[in-house]
């Protein structure tokens, strides 16, 4: 008998089966290098078998990661309706599409996560969902790592760091706790203000402190949506 977990997965399978056929994918891939004079048929002719080897090698590891999570996923958390609809496909086609090209392994799980959860009660209805998957192929893992600390750190925030102007995240706490330069911490940061997941802290204060974070709403949100779903 065919599970609901096993129409989730056949579904990655047989849109891996189409792009994997489909010219659609090597423009995807290589479409730009036909730009670069005198070089580009060469540079394409030479990397057209190592462009579908890492999109062989990203889909499998997806498809791996995937059932690793619908497997500890209790079926009833899954939308049914939602594997049905349009949005569902249209959803699978550009995360898969993303996921193609992607040269950071750790990206895949990320999407995969994203794919799994957006198929679950509670997640299924939220608006515009290619908005995070638009996120997670523009930014790093290293962003999204930044993200999840300054994440579970402003839970722990209490009424009383609020009153007292305590509730933020430095630049120095998220380069200590990855373990990479300050002026790089400072860098992603900030580069995540302009995608909507983190705000200023400290603008419109008295006593302006530079590279002071605070998570937004939407950054909340994509935060949680990339949780893994458990039991």
């Amino acid at each position: 008998m065919i599970t609901v977990k096993d129409k989730l997965l056949s579904a990655v399978d047989k849109v891996n089966a189409l792009y994997s056929q489909s010219p659609v994918v090597k423009g995807l891939i290589d479409g730009g290098l036909s730009f670069i004079p005198f070089f580009g048929s060469a540079i394409i002719s030479a990397l057209d078998a190592r462009s579908f080897e890492i999109y062989e090698k990203n889909s499998k590891q997806f498809t791996e990661e995937s059932r690793r999570l619908v497997d500890n996923l209790d079926e009833d958390k899954i939308d049914k309706e939602f594997l049905k609809s349009d949005e569902f496909v249209s959803l699978l086609t550009e995360i898969l599409t993303r996921n193609a090209r992607t040269h950071e392994q750790a990206k895949v799980k990320l999407f995969a996560t994203l794919f799994v959860n957006a198929a679950t009660y509670g997640k299924s209805g939220t608006p515009y969902k290619e908005g995070f998957v638009h996120i997670i192929d523009e930014l790093s893992v290293t962003h999204i790592l930044a993200l999840a600390f300054i994440n579970d750190t402003s839970v722990t925030f209490t009424e009383e760091d609020k009153e007292k102007n305590r509730d933020y995240i430095s630049a120095s706490q998220v380069a200590e706790e990855l373990q990479i330069s300050e002026a790089r911490s400072q860098a992603y940061c900030d580069q995540m203000i302009r995608f909507g997941l983190l705000r200023d802290w400290s603008l419109g204060r008295w006593n302006y402190r530079p590279h002071t974070y605070a998570l937004t709403d939407y950054g909340r949100e994509l935060a949680v949506f990339l949780k893994e779903e458990s039991q």
